[in-house]
C-alpha cells in the first residue's frame, strides 16, 4: 500500500460517508456493531447501560453493495475500534455478513476480475471499490464476531467454519460462547449484551494508526473539487415556460421554431432527444445541460410555488411546430459515467463516477449550479452515444434542482420530480416496471413513499397512511416472477411453500368468511370464470376477456346490527377484476385492486395471481408469456407499522432491468401525444383534472344506476357517506359475471374516493377505444359522488385494455 506523506497520519473518522450512530459518550469504546437490517438507535437502546462506553459505533448493512467496503473503511479510520459485533439478521438476496466472514477466510477469487469473494453467497459477493492490501489490513487489526441470524441457507455452515479459524485470536470463553450461541437459531439481545461483557474484560490495546491512501477507494469518498460560487444567466436558443398548468419548452433550430409540452420534464427531454436524433449536436453540452435545468425550475415552480432565478437570460422565442411526445419511454442508459447528485449542507456535491474503477473520479461542490455546469461542459464525461444527449439535459435537471433546494432549504433526493416536501395535497399515478418482483416493488415502494399523499388512513386506528395509484408492470411474468426472494419469507414457511399454499388459497371452491377469492373466481357466479375466460380467448383472441371477484349486488353493503344498534358493512374483495388478453403470440393480464397494502399483502398477492389464474390460462391457450399489469387503485403504506419493512426492502439491492418488450404499453394518450404509426392495442392511459359535468347522457350511467334491479351509483355514495368518503369499499361496473358478455366493451372498473379533500377517481375500460365522451362520462360520476359528499374534483386516472 502506498504509504506517501498525506497518508502518514491516523486518518479522520469517518473516512467515507456511512449511516452511522455514533453516541458521543462511548466514542473511545472498542466495539462496533453492525445492525444489519435493524435500526442503530433501536438496537442501541437495547445494550445495556452497563455496557454502553464499550460501544463506539453503530451501523446497519441495509444498503447496497458498497455497504461493507464503508464498514471496512471506516472501522479501520476509527481511533480505538478493534471489535466489530456482526448482529441482526441478514436476508437472502443480500448476505454481507456471511460474505464478510466468507472474505477474511478465504480472500478473493484471483481467476476474475472485480475482487469477487472466493465462494461468495447471494448477491454483491465482491467489494470492487477496494484494493486487496485494505482486505487484508482489515482482517488484521479487527476482530469480527459473528452474532446474527440469516435466511441463507449456507450461512450456518459458513459461521461454523469461521469460529474455527478465528479460534486462536480471541479468549476461550469468547470463543466458546460464540460457538455455543450460535448454535441456537434466534439471537436476542441477551446473547449481546453477555458477549460485550466478555469483550469488555480483555485487556485494552492501543489500536495503531492505520495507513491509508485516498487513492484506494475514491470511488467510494471522491477527492472534492471546489468550484467558484459562480451563477449562470446563458444566453441560449431556447426558453421554459408554463402554460396551462403544463412545462412548455419552446426551442429555435435554424430559421425554424418548435415547441413541446407536458407536466413530466423527463418526457419532454427524451421525446426532444428523438426527434432530434443527429440533429441533437446543434445544441452545445452547455445548453443541454441547461434545458434539463430549466425545465426543473419550472417544474419545481409549478410543484412547489417556488419562484427561482433562472439559469438562463430571457428571451421571446416562440415555437410554431410543435413537437409531439413520445408514448412510450425506453431508456438506453451511458455505459460509461454515471453522476449522484445531492446536497451537503448548503452546497450542492456532483459525484462524477465512472464505472471502470480506474478512471479518475470527482466530487463537484459548490453553492451554486453555474461553476458546475461550466465544469461538465467542458469536460463532457458523457459517453457518445444516441441518448447522451438525454443524459445530459437529466443530469443538468437534476443539479438544478438540488441547487433550488439549497437556495430555498428544502430536501432534494435525486431522481424524484420535485423537491421533496410532505405531499397532502395530490393523489399521485405512479408507475414502475421491470422484469424481477423485486426490482418493480423496490420501485412502487420508494415511489408510493416520497410521493404519496399523506394523511390519516380512512381506518384511524391504522394512524397515517401514505397513497397513490400504482400501475405496476411485470415485463414477462413468467420470468420476472419465477421466484420470490427470499427477503419476503414468513416465519419458518419458505416462499416457495408460501407461494403454493397462497395459489391453492385463489383457487379453493369454498369460504370461511365472506368470500374468498377462489369462490368468487370460479363458484359465486354460477360458473368457473376461468374455463370461461380460456373458451373466450380460444374462440375470439381478438377481444379481451374479463374475470369479475367484485359483486356490486352483494358487495359494499351495511345493516344495522340489531343486539348492538351499529351499523356493520360487509367486508368486500380487494382483488376485484383481472383482464386477459392476447397480443402477438403472448398472454398478457391487467389485474385490479380496488385497495392493495403494497409492503405486505402485495407480494402474495402479485405471485398468487400468476401461478394460480395467469399461467392456467395461458398454458391452456399454449401461448408465450407476456407481461403482467397490476393496478392499484389505492395502494397505501401505513406509516405507523410498515416504515420500517418499507425502508428495508428498498434497500434492498436488485439486479438493473434488462433488454424488454413493451409493446404492450402502457401508452400515454393525450391531445398532444404522437399517435403511433399503426393501430395499437395493449394497456394506454391518461390522467385529467375533473371538471363539473351534470349534463351528460350515457348508455354506461344507466347501466350503473339499473344494474341488476340496483342503482350501484346511489350504493356506492350512501356508503361513503356514512362511512366516510376516504373509504375504498365502493366500486362501480357495468360488468356483472354471467349475464354480460365478458368480451363486450365495459367500464370495468370505476372508484371514486376522497383524498386531500377533493373527490379522486379511477377508471377502466376494456374492449373500448379512447374517446372524448369517456370524459364527459368520468366527470358525471365523479361530479354527482363530490356533490353529495361536499368536496372538490380533483383529478382522474383512466385506463384502457385492448388485445392487440
Amino acid at each position: 500500500m502506498d504509504k506517501s506523506p498525506m497518508t502518514s497520519a491516523r486518518p479522520q473518522f469517518p473516512i467515507v460517508d456511512a449511516l452511522l450512530f455514533a453516541p458521543p459518550e462511548s466514542a473511545n469504546g472498542r466495539i462496533g456493531i453492525c445492525t444489519n437490517t435493524s435500526a442503530p438507535g433501536q438496537i442501541y437502546n437495547d445494550v445495556e447501560e452497563n455496557n454502553r462506553l464499550a460501544v463506539s459505533i453503530l451501523g446497519p448493512l441495509i444498503v447496497s453493495r458498497d455497504g461493507t467496503e464503508r464498514m471496512i473503511l471506516n472501522s479501520l479510520a476509527h481511533p480505538t475500534l478493534s471489535y466489530l459485533i456482526l448482529f441482526s439478521e441478514e436476508s437472502l438476496t443480500f448476505s454481507p455478513s456471511t460474505n464478510l466472514l466468507l472474505a477474511l477466510m478465504h480472500g478473493l477469487d484471483e481467476s476474475r476480475s472485480g475482487n469477487y469473494i472466493r465462494d461468495g453467497q447471494a448477491v454483491s459477493a465482491h467489494y470492487p471499490n477496494l484494493s486487496k492490501d485494505i482486505l487484508r489490513l482489515f482482517g488484521e487489526t479487527i476482530v469480527v464476531l459473528p452474532l446474527y441470524m440469516s435466511q441463507n441457507k449456507e450461512s450456518a455452515a459458513v459461521v461454523a467454519e469461521y469460529l474455527a479459524w478465528l479460534g486462536p485470536r480471541i479468549p476461550e470463553d469468547v470463543s466458546s460462547f460464540l460457538r455455543e450461541a450460535n448454535a441456537k437459531e434466534k439471537k436476542y439481545f441477551d446473547a449481546l449484551n453477555k458477549l460485550i461483557g466478555l469483550l469488555r474484560k480483555i485487556p485494552e490495546k492501543e489500536k495503531p494508526p492505520v495507513m491509508l491512501d485516498p487513492k484506494d477507494f475514491q470511488h467510494l469518498q471522491p477527492p472534492t473539487v471546489t468550484i467558484p460560487n459562480e451563477r449562470i444567466r446563458a444566453t441560449v436558443p431556447f426558453r421554459v415556460t408554463l402554460e396551462g398548468g403544463l412545462l412548455r419548452l419552446d426551442l429555435r433550430l435554424g430559421e425554424r421554431t418548435y415547441f413541446i409540452r407536458d407536466e413530466n420534464d423527463f418526457r419532454i427531454e427524451y421525446s426532444l432527444m428523438k426527434y432530434l436524433g443527429e440533429r441533437k449536436s446543434e445544441f452545445t453540452p452547455l445548453e443541454q445541460l441547461l434545458i434539463g435545468a430549466e425545465l426543473n425550475r419550472a417544474n419545481v415552480e409549478r410543484t412547489s410555488g417556488l419562484a427561482a432565478e433562472p439559469f438562463t437570460e430571457p428571451n421571446d422565442i416562440r415555437g410554431t411546430e410543435e413537437i409531439l411526445l413520445e408514448p412510450n419511454v425506453a431508456l438506453i442508459p451511458d455505459q460509461e459515467y454515471y453522476y449522484k447528485i445531492g446536497l451537503k449542507g448548503e452546497q450542492v456535491s456532483v459525484m462524477c463516477m465512472a464505472f471502470d474503477i480506474c478512471e479518475e473520479v470527482f466530487e463537484l461542490r459548490s453553492k451554486e449550479a453555474g461553476g458546475i455546469f461550466k465544469w461538465l461542459s467542458e469536460k463532457d464525461r458523457f459517453q457518445k452515444y444516441e441518448m447522451d444527449m438525454l443524459h445530459r439535459m437529466d443530469v443538468g435537471g437534476q443539479i438544478g434542482r438540488a441547487a433550488i433546494a439549497a437556495r430555498f432549504g428544502y430536501s432534494f433526493i435525486q431522481d424524484f420530480s420535485s423537491i421533496f416536501k410532505l405531499n397532502t395535497e395530490t393523489l399521485p399515478l405512479i408507475l414502475a416496471e421491470g422484469d424481477s418482483f423485486l426490482d418493480v416493488h423496490r420501485s412502487l415502494l420508494l415511489k408510493t413513499y416520497t410521493e404519496g399523499i399523506t394523511e390519516p388512513h380512512g381506518d384511524e386506528r391504522k394512524g397515517l397512511s401514505r397513497t397513490a395509484v400504482v400501475l405496476a408492470v411485470y415485463r414477462d411474468g413468467a420470468t420476472a416472477l419465477a421466484q420470490m426472494p427470499g427477503i419476503y419469507k414468513q416465519g419458518d414457511q419458505s416462499t416457495e411453500e408460501m407461494r403454493d399454499a397462497y395459489a391453492k388459497q385463489l383457487l379453493r371452491l369454498d369460504h370461511d368468511g365472506d368470500y374468498s377469492y377462489g369462490e368468487r373466481t370460479r363458484v359465486h357466479f354460477g360458473f368457473d370464470q376461468l374455463e370461461t375466460a380460456k373458451k373466450a380467448l380460444a374462440d375470439n383472441p381478438g377481444r379481451a376477456t374479463i374475470v369479475q371477484r367484485f359483486d356490486p349486488t352483494e358487495d359494499m353493503g351495511r345493516s344495522r346490527n340489531p343486539d348492538t344498534g351499529r351499523t356493520e358493512y360487509t367486508h368486500d374483495p380487494c382483488l376485484t377484476h383481472d383482464i386477459f388478453f392476447v397480443q402477438n403470440g403472448k398472454l398478457h393480464s391487467f389485474h385490479v385492486a380496488r385497495a392493495h397494502n403494497l409492503p405486505n399483502a402485495y407480494p402474495e398477492n402479485i405471485f398468487g395471481l400468476h401461478d394460480a389464474y395467469v399461467r392456467p390460462v395461458r398454458d391452456s391457450l399454449a401461448l408465450a408469456s407476456g407481461d403482467l399489469y397490476m393496478l392499484s387503485s389505492r395502494g397505501n403504506i401505513l406509516l405507523l407499522t410498515e416504515e420500517q419493512r418499507v425502508r428495508k426492502i428498498i434497500a434492498e439491492p436488485s439486479k438493473p432491468m434488462g433488454a424488454v418488450d413493451s409493446v404492450s404499453g402502457p401508452f400515454l394518450i393525450g391531445p398532444n401525444v404522437r399517435s403511433p404509426a399503426v393501430p395499437q392495442g395493449g394497456i394506454s392511459y391518461t390522467t385529467i383534472k375533473l371538471e363539473e359535468n351534470t349534463s351528460c347522457s350515457h348508455p354506461f350511467l344507466d347501466r350503473f344506476a339499473s344494474f341488476e334491479g340496483i342503482d350501484t351509483i346511489e350504493r356506492a355514495i350512501s356508503y361513503l357517506e356514512t362511512k366516510g368518503g376516504a373509504h375504498n369499499n365502493p366500486i362501480l361496473t357495468t360488468y356483472q359475471a354471467g349475464k354480460s358478455d365478458p368480451q363486450e366493451d365495459h367500464l370495468v372498473f370505476f372508484q371514486a374516493n376522497v383524498f386531500g379533500k377533493r373527490l379522486q377517481a379511477t377508471a377502466v375500460f376494456a374492449n373500448h377505444a379512447p374517446e372524448p365522451v369517456d370524459r364527459a362520462l368520468i366527470f358525471a360520476l365523479a361530479t354527482r359522488f363530490a356533490g353529495r359528499l361536499k368536496v372538490g374534483l380533483g383529478n382522474a386516472a383512466i385506463f384502457y385494455v385492448n388485445a392487440g
